[in-house]
């Protein structure tokens, strides 16, 4: 349990003025004694207690039924914490479905129940539909509505509903059945009786702009909730109030809210089992961790809806999340390897000095970027001057093996005036883009009597981001949109052949909405700007914390108003859908992207929501050069593991700032380990990519070379997640859930269950404490089993040097590495075998040509299975037999077919073998590693290596 301060004692002085005083208010005489902060109280008004609202006094305080306690540390003013027998909504009528799938409770708000910010609901539906044994799904709907009408429109993969059985992982205990009872219910893991969560701490209000439920959780070890910056992986629950609001917001100190948008958590409970659970909502969200431990959901809109995923392991609960979202996209091969990238490139001759630079430094380099320099005043499918001979420049690199990738905005330039620009003409004549909500919202449309904020495109609302004029912003949900951005993307890879593309600025980034003028806008012209005006949901009576962070106290800080008009046939509005910006633009981005080239390809978006990851990769966005943002990068990659978009990622050295040749080579040997691995940095800071230091470059090769060789073994840890909804980069405690110290790990992480990465992440440190889990740890390098697990280690690890380790246990695939991944895929394959306790070891390569479009559906792929165990008399071993088991042949050719097995190491081999069945050995007996040789054995039939001792 968290620690926090208790007052001991009341003076009786405020005991006799509460007497007294219960006349009048009798609501605040049950709770004179509840001044003690159990870390459960509720805040009535978050936001002024944040802001330190003077207006928040003990009067205020009271008139609106809440607790006020002047000497609060962290909550002042707060709900009666008896729960719902004070505030909420009492029990009315039931109904049970037949066949066992759901429960459905009618509601009644309590008469005694204060309204915190109008509009409540007086009738209420509490539904719990039953999806087996290990999920269940409960919402709270306004009577006469229903579940369909709240949820986002965001399509989830939902079983048919099924009764549980009697062994069910859950139970649901509803608290007073009764006719009037105050209503508060519970979920357990009916195999320990222990809580998932329980909403007996009160504080439940269904309102038509302000929702607000609080869950008791049976453990402070939670994780998720994003897209947000925290200091750690695991929560400070101490009252900790986390945003969720898409935003052009680059991650700092402090609980910011950040690109996108996902309401999930997952928390492990003390006995290592875990659980999740999804918020299935697309609103401005408002996230509190409370010590006692919980959590307080505030939202302004849609329902109360929730996805309880059992686990119990916690690579179950990932798997069962993203089955219901979605699982995520299959990278093309390519993408695995290492990308650079910089805004600020003054022309095609830069970028070509750059790859250059790069290859010859023997560095891997897959993928080269242009930013949005690249365009003619950056305005989308176009080329600047100085880069018209880029396209000349990608065909040649291509042949080379280097892929390319150009960033594409969503905002469109309206008033493009040097050339013509059929990009905006065609979304006008398709009707692509938001439009305001009626003409009484649209400011004037007449610049002449209106300059500073007239809106002159017809309803189209305009905004200002980078383009030279006004821009407007497209309608993803929209099919006429889809259409035309397909055919813009088609009609620009003709003229530029990219292989993938990166979508940016789509929360969507709007510069500095309601202030006069945006920071950039051409000091030359009339101040103008996009005015949002004052209306319910530009302003609403709960405005969140994204919105009291912001410059203007608006929803619409940074991006465009809430009262635009979105949908197929008009039927949402951006204050429902905003958080879905970026979400609906990166299906027809991915789709389009695959239509121009006919390859699988990449897309890398910045905004996302639950099940993003079925069509893009992330980048952690606009990090800043320094020390703490390298470790915060690794608790974005855990996190976003945690989300289903495992493809992840942060600008590697910083993209803020200049950066230091000691943090670039620390940031350099990490980012190889990041499953999209990319350089990039800003305008007008020193150039970073990896050969302009020479340690820096001797670093980046070294770590480089070694995430080209364990190339195969990353390819097949995504098949896994493509298939199964497997994590990539996951945390410690995943693999060992019962492991108390495990689970505040965030400082190292593992790819799959089989490999450590320990990075040193602080500066003038070549002395790495880490934690090494109780099991068997080879190191990476030697192969030399470690002396100690179980417990914190310290590992001499110079600056050249980032620290892994292998898993006993598991066999790593690997291949030779290259420059990049066309000539690395042509070399043949070698593989680590790490021992466990039990002499044994196993592992698995998926293998396709790394490009085409659903190869898995068409059984166009190899999946390999390896293994190796030793066969004992008396207790010792006389062979050891490496086996490999093709399971799925590819129905094409994909290059395997030319490649071999051509050596091995074993890691942890007690004895040195006698003789081999082919090939020749080499046992060093100090560190019990076997390195085979000149094996050549088929990658397309199943063989034997055999060892006699």
């Amino acid at each position: 349990m968290p620690k926090f301060k208790i007052r001991k004692e009341i003076l009786w002085t405020l005991l006799i003025v509460v007497l007294i005083a219960a006349v009048i208010i009798p609501i605040i005489i049950v709770y004179a004694q509840a001044e003690q902060d159990l870390g459960n109280r509720i805040a009535c008004f978050p936001l002024m207690e944040i802001e330190n609202d003077e207006k928040l006094d003990s009067a205020f305080c009271q008139s609106k039924g809440c607790i006020y306690d002047d000497a609060g540390e962290n909550v002042k003013c707060y709900l009666p914490l008896d729960g719902s027998k004070s505030y909420g909504y009492q029990h009315n009528s039931t109904v049970y479905a037949g066949d066992g799938t759901y429960i459905e409770h009618q509601l009644q708000r309590r008469q005694e129940t204060p309204s915190l910010y109008g509009g409540d609901y007086e009738k209420v539906k509490f539904k719990v539909t039953f999806y087996g044994d290990k999920m269940l799904r409960f919402s709270f709907y306004q009577d006469g509505s229903s579940i369909e009408s709240n949820q986002p429109p965001v399509g989830l993969n939902l079983p048919i509903p099924s009764a549980p059985s009697d062994t069910s992982d859950y139970i649901v205990k509803i608290s007073d059945s009764t006719e009037g009872g105050p209503f508060d219910f519970a979920i357990t893991r009916r195999s320990t009786d222990q809580i998932i969560l329980d909403t007996k701490l009160g504080g439940l209000t269904i309102a038509k702009q302000f929702l607000m439920i609080t869950f008791a959780l049976p453990s402070e070890h939670l994780y998720g909730i994003g897209e947000n910056t925290h200091d750690s992986f695991a929560h400070n629950m101490n009252y900790k109030m986390h945003p969720i609001f898409a935003r052009d917001q680059p991650p700092g100190d402090g609980e910011m809210n950040l690109y996108g948008s996902h309401p999930f958590y997952m928390v492990s409970e003390d006995d290592g089992s875990s659980h999740g659970v999804f918020f299935y909502n697309s609103h401005a969200i408002d996230v509190t961790t409370l010590p006692y431990p919980g959590l307080t959901y505030r939202t302004i809109g849609g329902g109360l809806d929730f996805f309880v995923f059992l686990g119990p392991k916690p690579e179950y609960v990932v798997k069962q999340y993203t089955g219901v979202i979605g699982r995520t996209m299959m990278p093309a091969y390519w993408s695995l390897g290492f990308q650079i990238c910089r805004y600020g490139y003054t022309g095609t001759d830069e970028i070509r000095e750059v790859v250059e630079r790069t290859r010859n430094a023997g560095i891997p380099q897959d993928v080269q970027y242009a930013d949005i320099d690249h365009m003619d005043n950056q305005a989308d499918f176009t080329l600047g001057p100085t880069f018209i001979d880029l396209p000349i420049f990608v065909t040649e690199q291509a042949a080379e093996g280097l892929r390319f990738i150009p960033i594409l905005d969503p905002a469109i330039n309206t008033e493009k005036t040097n050339m013509d620009y059929p990009p905006h003409t065609n979304a006008m004549l398709a009707g692509a883009y938001i439009t305001w909500f009626n003409d009484t919202l649209q400011p004037n449309s007449d610049c002449s009597s209106s300059p500073g904020d007239c809106q002159p495109l017809d309803n189209v609302m305009l905004g200002y981001v980078w383009p030279d004029g006004r821009t407007a912003f497209p309608d993803f949900f929209k099919n006429e949109t889809q259409v035309w951005w397909k055919k813009e993307m088609k009609t620009f890879y003709e003229l530029l052949p990219y292989d993938g593309i990166w979508i940016d600025m789509n929360e969507p980034a709007a510069f500095d909405t309601n202030k006069e003028k945006p920071f950039n806008y051409p000091p030359e012209k009339h101040p103008w700007n996009l005015i949002c005006p004052v209306n319910e949901w530009d302003d609403p009576p709960y405005i969140t914390l994204a919105a009291s962070r912001s410059d203007t106290k608006r929803l619409s800080d940074k991006t465009i108003c809430m009262v635009g008009r979105q949908g197929q046939n008009n039927e949402h509005l951006h204050y429902a859908v905003h958080n879905l910006f970026g979400w609906s633009q990166t299906k027809p981005t991915y789709e389009g992207l695959q239509e121009a080239t006919s390859k699988r390809g990449v897309v890398i978006t910045r905004s996302t929501f639950p099940s993003s990851g079925k069509h893009a990769g992330h980048w952690l966005g606009d990090n800043t050069a320094r020390w703490k943002d390298l470790h915060s990068s690794i608790i974005g990659s855990l996190e976003f593991n945690l989300f289903g978009i495992p493809y992840i990622g942060a600008d590697i050295c910083g993209f803020f700032g200049n950066t230091t040749e000691e943090l670039c080579e620390r940031w350099m040997e990490l980012g190889a380990f990041y499953p999209f691995s990319r350089n990039h940095n800003t305008i007008g800071m020193a150039p970073q990519d990896p050969a302009v230091w020479p340690s820096v470059a001797s670093a980046s090769r070294t770590a480089l070379n070694i995430r080209y060789r364990l190339l195969p073994y990353l390819y097949t840890l995504f098949y896994h997640s493509h298939t199964t909804g497997s994590t990539v980069v996951r945390p410690l405690y995943h693999e060992y859930p019962t492991d108390m110290r495990a689970k505040s790990i965030d400082g190292q992480f593992l790819w799959g269950p089989a490999l450590l990465i320990s990075p040193v992440l602080t500066a003038s440190t070549t002395e790495l404490g880490a934690y090494l889990p109780a099991d068997t740890w080879y190191d990476y390098y030697t192969g030399k089993r470690e002396e100690t697990s179980g417990t914190d280690v310290t590992w001499n690890t110079p600056l050249d040097k980032i620290n892994l380790h292998v898993r006993g246990g598991y066999i790593l695939p690997q291949q030779l590495e290259a420059l990049n991944t066309k000539l690395s895929r042509q070399n043949n394959f070698t593989m680590i075998v790490a021992l466990d306790s039990d002499k044994t070891a196993a592992g698995d390569l998926f293998w396709d040509d790394g490009e085409t479009i659903d190869t898995i559906s068409t059984s166009q792929y190899h999946y390999i299975r390896f293994s190796y165990t030793e066969k004992n008399v008396n207790g010792a071993a006389t062979e050891g037999v490496l086996n490999m088991q093709v399971q799925v042949n590819s129905s094409r050719s994909n290059g395997l077919e030319k490649l071999k097995m051509d050596s091995a190491l074993i890691y942890g081999l007690e004895n040195s073998p006698k003789t081999i069945n082919g090939g020749i050995f080499d046992y060093d007996a100090d560190t019990k590693v076997a390195k085979l040789f000149n094996l050549a054995r088929s990658m397309t039939s199943n063989w034997d290596i055999v060892l006699t001792f």
